[in-house]
């Protein structure tokens, strides 16, 4: 089943609509894109134009339009060896900088860029295509969303194989419920099966992936009480006892029992981890494990996990009102920093700064704001969001 991508995974056609001048820089203009902002060079752009809007955290491939990126890192072979022509995501990845003291979020490009035609002019994508304003052509173009953990998920024995044989059946009357409801949510395509083919398992679990604030503005309402977190920079992790096994896994995949990964560390030296899961089967225990980014251990070189999300058996979400005993047991979550109704400005207050884990010598990656009890949004769906830090972005590019 086709899914819409999450917005800060698109790349969309924009235009342009307001040039603002550059208080710093006469050769520098500030196009505004929504409620990010480009600073371009003076008269690249004109009001009316169409262009490409990359987002930070963007990986563009490595075609023309982008060679003026990824052509600077190009390996430069000794005599008698072969040049390596791949060059690393992260020497790909669209980010964001300051340009004489203004941001510049993400990159934009007109659409002339990407349509030559055979004689040398350009030709327009929009009209070859049937392309228009607002339509996402991340596809189409190549590009992307960056993986901090792309590499070190699919070393060699560690994924989970682990055909549905090996699995034990329910035991009681409500786990049989569960375990049918799960496979005829699979047969329908309602949730995205993290693991996939590739991990030989699934779980009909939905895949843990939070959008952008500024890509949906309105969400949250004066109205609302929400929690503010903080963003900790590690790597997605989750955890499940189900069926009689305990699972353990990354992102988009599950990890074998005797794999040495970060994942099954955090369940080795956290014990918390399993007795929790064991004292409530088919729950999903969703948080991020550290150190996995350098420069980034929260105090300690030791396998730390921290907890920010459950996923109930009747596949809804934990919220204030249902995760009071839920809690009991947990021994460490991603630091509270704000709990209240919500205010836009007291919250992106809490964005940039030091890290508020006990020990961390480092700034915070962002915050992530979700309301106390759930709600949903068409076009979104939960009603959580997050700001990362542009400093941290800037930073963590270099």
């Amino acid at each position: 089943m086709t899914t819409t991508k999450k917005a800060n995974h698109q790349a969309n056609i924009v235009r342009v609509t307001e040039i603002k001048p550059h208080t710093n820089a006469d050769t520098l203009e500030i196009i505004p894109i929504g409620e990010y902002q480009v600073v371009s060079k003076k008269g690249q752009f004109h009001v009316g134009d169409l262009a490409v809007y990359i987002q930070p955290d963007s990986v563009v491939p490595q075609t023309e339009p982008f060679k003026f990126i990824w052509e600077q890192y190009m390996c430069v072979p000794e005599p008698g060896v072969d040049a390596e022509f791949v060059v690393p995501e992260k020497r790909r990845r669209i980010t964001v900088r300051k340009f004489r003291g203004e941001w510049s979020e993400g990159l934009l490009l007109p659409v002339k860029d990407f349509g030559i035609s055979d004689k040398g002019a350009y030709c327009d994508y929009l009209e070859t295509y049937s392309w228009k304003e607002g339509d996402d052509v991340s596809d189409f173009l190549g590009i992307t969303h960056y993986d901090p953990d792309a590499g070190k998920e699919t070393t060699v024995g560690e994924n989970m194989r682990a055909p549905k044989a090996r699995r034990k059946y329910p035991k009681s009357l409500r786990g049989w419920v569960t375990y049918i409801w799960r496979h005829v949510k699979n047969l329908f395509g309602q949730y995205d099966a993290i693991g996939g083919t590739d991990a030989g398992i699934s779980l009909g679990i939905p895949t843990y992936d939070v959008d952008a604030f500024k890509n949906h503005k309105g969400v949250f309402q004066p109205d609302d009480v929400v929690f503010v977190t903080e963003k900790i920079h590690g790597s997605n992790a989750r955890y499940v006892y189900l069926d009689g096994i305990m699972y353990a896994g990354s992102r988009t995949l599950w990890k074998a029992e005797n794999s040495n990964c970060i994942w099954r560390k955090a369940l080795k030296q956290n014990p918390w981890i399993e007795e929790w899961c064991k004292a409530h089967p088919n729950h999903v225990l969703w948080g991020e494990v550290t150190p996995t980014q350098g420069g980034y251990n929260y105090g300690t070189d030791k396998v730390q996990f921290f907890m920010f999300d459950v996923y109930l058996p009747d596949g809804k979400w934990a919220d204030a009102n249902s995760s009071g005993e839920l809690n009991i047991g947990i021994d460490k979550t991603v630091p509270i920093l704000y709990y209240g109704p919500y205010d836009e400005e007291k919250i992106k207050a809490l964005v940039d700064g030091p890290s508020t884990v006990e020990g961390a010598n480092h700034i915070r990656e962002g915050v992530v704001i979700k309301t106390a009890v759930e709600k949903h949004v068409h076009g979104l769906g939960r009603a959580q969001l997050k700001i990362v830090s542009n400093r941290f972005l800037e930073k963590d590019n270099k």
